[in-house]
């Protein structure tokens, strides 16, 4: 599976999730209207064939389900954490020493940066005693993955493994993002049967004791809010079953495309496979109990255990199981709690005993990386991310590097250092600036951090920013505005484009902007490259300056004759930082596939050599992110 197809088809779903919404809405409407007319014969109070009749009924259903569904949206912009705070989570410390917690917080920085993506937040949801999971958010940038407590008591480290890889395949492939507006529409839907229930309980503040002259009257209205309390819960039922027919029509392929996904991350099918069989032998199944689960039933790594209408969000276990070992013999795994003080003894999980298949991780990454043509041209493949990937890489960054990158104030100071200049005078002009916006101390640790990690692989440099994204999101936003404009600074002081540079900043801005601004992707406005010529132009001429003036002809000249197109290399004077920015906010707004389109022909050009070096992988990896895609690190598990 290519990501950049899933994420189109996606998007393309949207449209349909539209229409479905839609279809719903004037189901609910003419059932409303259904249940007026009843209310209206029996009370004698009017003629409720008249077309005003309708019409009034349809503006206030209508009018009551698009402002429930826009409130929620609205509610939902604020991202993942939002979802998993109605889901009684809470969310896990970096630093934490609890056994369990410290594993799955491994295994998410581990596919994290396996997969090119910012860490999400890790939640927990302690209450929850079935085995299951769920991914949420509006963008990359502020997703979060939240486990049961039964996830973590009853599944090894494979298992787990094999359940956050199916999640963070919901987010490569655009599916959390369209689980979240279903999550906004359903809610719309939701809201007629809690008018319903609210007329029922209006009941308990009306004085009922009134003189016999007014028995007949109020009794008439008693009898008139019980029919229309009814009738509301019934047609919010309706409703219901609507947004279960919706749920299941979004998600249940797409469930076994996760399965697949996560497998191929993994390379392990055991896992996945021994999760699901767990959640059929134990007592709790994968059951939900917290009151708000139905409208997110959606979201889950299997069924909730809420009531469906015979229409469940995702395949039976049997089915899911099957799919991936051909030759189970359909018994189930029961588990036991378990043992007290696991892991205290010295065997807790630490981030290189996590390495699988390996007798200890690699402790030196080569600073290029020999490419086949394959690697350029399946770009957004599943086969592409490697979960071993990510744990070699977890595994190398020093122990003082990853507890920086989990602190508030060591994480800005680790962007700053990685911003710092290579020219020793302009460093010191730099260092001074820090200093002087943001204490002394800052300053230091900047310089200490730029020392210790000029040498690092792009892959490492990469991870370590992806792991502060989750830290970054805890400052204030003054705190945050700040951190911004210092990092816009000191990419500005040199008075030159350094292009690594601006792509490191405009990524970590860009996944925090998400989170304190509420800014999202924009809307699509390019579907064909035809209409980005130009700016592919400046990107391609920018990346191919940076192999130097030899190679500059040729890996130009490499990527233009793959692409079939007409175009001629650009002067350096048309690829300033500005012509760069703009050319990156409008493929921002392309259609994914014009995205993967844009990264090949980048691709072509930096590989030309055979060599993709530190700094050219870099720029690859960033130049995705900026525009919103992930690319894998450009490192092979050995």
């Amino acid at each position: 599976m290519n990501f950049f197809e899933a994420q189109d088809e996606a998007r393309r779903r949207t449209k349909w999730l539209v229409l479905y919404f839609i279809l719903a809405v004037l189901g609910v409407i003419i059932s409303v209207y259904g249940i007026i007319a009843i209310v209206m014969t029996y009370t004698g109070s009017g003629n409720p064939f008249m077309p005003g009749v309708f019409i009034v009924t349809a503006l206030i259903t209508g009018g009551v389900m698009g402002t429930g569904s826009l409130f929620k949206s609205m509610q939902l912009s604020g991202g993942g954490s939002v979802v998993a705070r109605d889901m009684g989570a809470r969310q896990v410390d970096p630093h934490t020493t609890d056994t369990d917690e410290r594993r799955l917080v491994n295994t998410v920085e581990e596919m994290a940066i396996a997969s090119g993506l910012p860490v999400p937040e890790i939640w927990i949801m302690d209450d929850e005693l079935g085995i299951n999971a769920f991914a949420a958010g509006t963008e990359p940038g502020n997703a979060v993955v939240a486990v049961t407590r039964g996830c973590l008591q009853r599944l090894t480290r494979d298992e787990l493994q094999g359940v956050v890889a199916h999640e963070f395949s919901h987010i490569l492939n655009g599916d959390m993002r369209l689980n979240m507006r279903l999550m906004g529409l359903l809610f719309g839907i939701l809201m007629i049967s809690l008018i319903g229930r609210t007329l029922f309980h209006s009941l308990r503040f009306m004085n009922l004791r009134s003189s016999s002259r007014d028995n007949k009257g109020s009794g008439g209205i008693v009898i008139a809010i019980v029919l229309a309390g009814v009738g509301l819960i019934i047609v919010g039922s309706i409703g219901v079953f609507f947004g279960r027919m919706i749920q299941a029509a979004i998600s249940r392929q797409r469930e076994y495309l996760a399965d697949a996904s996560a497998v191929q991350f993994t390379r392990d099918t055991d896992g996945i496979a021994g999760a699901l069989k767990k959640i059929g032998g134990q007592q709790y199944g994968s059951d939900i109990n917290t009151p708000k689960a139905s409208e997110a039933s959606h979201l889950f790594f299997a069924d909730g255990g809420m009531f469906s209408y015979g229409l469940a969000t995702h395949p039976p276990l049997e089915h899911r199981i099957k799919e991936l070992q051909q030759s189970w013999d359909g018994e189930f795994v029961a588990t036991n709690l378990p043992d007290v003080a696991r892991g205290r003894s010295g065997h807790q999980d630490t981030r290189v005993s996590g390495f699988a298949n390996s007798e200890s991780a690699p402790s030196v990454l080569p600073g290029q990386q020999r490419v086949q043509r394959g690697d350029i041209d399946n770009i957004g493949e599943t086969s592409q991310i490697n979960a071993h990937v990510g744990m070699l890489l977890h595994a190398n960054l020093n122990d003082e590097w990853v507890h920086a990158c989990h602190d508030r104030e060591e994480s800005q100071a680790l962007i700053f250092g990685l911003l710092l200049a290579e020219d020793n005078k302009l460093r010191e002009e730099e260092m001074l600036f820090v200093k002087k916006a943001a204490g002394i101390d800052a300053g230091e640790l900047s310089i200490k951090w730029n020392h210790e990690l000029r040498g690092l692989h792009s892959s490492e440099k990469i991870a370590l920013v992806d792991l502060c994204i989750p830290t970054l999101r805890r400052l204030s936003f003054p705190e945050y505005e700040r951190f911004v404009e210092i990092t816009q600074w000191l990419i500005a002081s040199d008075g030159e484009v350094n292009l690594f540079e601006y792509m490191l900043q405009h990524i970590v801005k860009r996944h925090l902007d998400t989170h304190f601004r509420r800014s999202g992707y924009g809307k699509i406005r390019y579907r064909k490259m035809e209409q980005l010529e130009k700016e592919a132009n400046i990107l391609l001429s920018t990346v191919a300056a940076l192999g130097g003036e030899e190679q500059m002809q040729s890996s130009y000249q490499a990527a233009v004759v793959e692409s079939g197109r007409q175009m001629q290399i650009l002067p350096p004077s048309d690829c300033g930082l500005m012509n760069v920015e703009q050319a990156l906010e409008k493929f921002d707004l392309a259609t994914p596939l014009v995205k993967k389109q844009l990264l090949h022909m980048l691709g072509i050009a930096v590989m030309a050599d055979g060599v993709i070096e530190s700094r050219e992988a870099e720029l690859l990896r960033a130049t995705a992110d900026a525009i919103g895609c992930s690319v894998p690190p450009f490192v092979k598990a050995t």
